[in-house]
């Protein structure tokens, strides 16, 4: 019986899909996370690999009143 491998890659799409599943106010929040120090420091204890993620926070489509700017 084959044992399931579980790959940074499955890792990587989990996460992104719990930020794309963030409400507009958790997005806003990681928004302000990632822009201070304490997110700095994060991004260098993480990797370049997880940083590649922050395209999914600040590139994620407005929705509601805040679209019709």
């Amino acid at each position: 019986m084959e044992e399931e491998t579980y790959t940074f890659g499955d890792y990587f799409n989990q996460v992104k899909a719990r930020i794309d599943n963030l409400s507009d106010g958790e997005m806003s929040a990681l928004a302000k996370l990632q822009a201070s120090p304490q997110g700095e420091l994060l991004g260098k204890i993480l990797g370049e690999d997880i940083i590649m993620l922050r395209d999914s926070v600040t590139s994620k489509p407005k929705r509601g009143l805040a679209a019709r700017k």
